[in-house]
């Protein structure tokens, strides 16, 4: 049996990662649940659900997807824009440095001095916040995986998941609540079946 399923997926041109998880009841019902991964821009969407009999998701299922992932598609290109307008503002908010050997008064030379001083010290507190912010980002994430998994939702737990290679100081701890999440989903999918049959 030949189907064109994987052709459609990518035929929406989203590029990350697709989570689908397919739910089917004992009415026939099926429900899928379509989560985007890409970067920390939408990371928190909601994840896209879809009821229908499967021959209704085999017939409307691409078309229903594919307005969201264009959606989804616009507000990373517009989340894109914003950030190089950002990093060129940025550019060109930077205080430009007296060339040495200008300045004729030597009082307006101590004052650049004093200021040239201060500028050393920038970087190591753009650091400070830098790495603040970046912990700041992995705590909620990890609340939220937290969160999620405490009400049984462990796809969304695992897409919620910080990445390994943004945050390769916590790898571990970041693999272990991985191997967590899928050993419950793996217990809870079992315990589900187990209780529809």
């Amino acid at each position: 049996m030949k189907t064109n399923f994987f052709q459609q997926i990518a035929g929406l041109g989203f590029n990350g990662n697709f989570l689908l998880n397919i739910h089917q009841d004992d009415k026939g019902l099926q429900t899928i649940s379509v989560i985007l991964k890409k970067d920390k821009a939408i990371d928190g969407l909601p994840p896209m659900l879809f009821r229908a009999t499967a021959d209704e998701l085999d017939e409307g299922f691409f078309e229903q997807l594919t307005e969201p992932v264009a959606l989804t598609k616009g507000l990373m290109n517009n989340i894109d824009a914003y950030k190089k307008e950002i990093d060129k503002a940025n550019k060109k908010a930077k205080p430009e440095k007296p060339k040495a050997g200008k300045t004729a008064d030597p009082e307006q030379a101590d004052e650049d001095n004093d200021e040239s001083e201060e500028t050393l010290f920038t970087p190591q507190s753009d650091d400070k916040e830098a790495k603040a912010e970046k912990k700041r980002l992995y705590d909620e994430a990890m609340e939220k995986v937290k969160v999620l998994a405490q009400q049984t939702k462990y796809a969304e737990a695992l897409a919620q998941l910080p990445d390994v290679a943004e945050y390769p100081d916590k790898a571990e701890a970041i693999d272990a609540k991985r191997k967590a999440l899928e050993q419950g989903k793996a217990l809870y999918d079992k315990l589900t079946a187990q209780f529809n049959d």
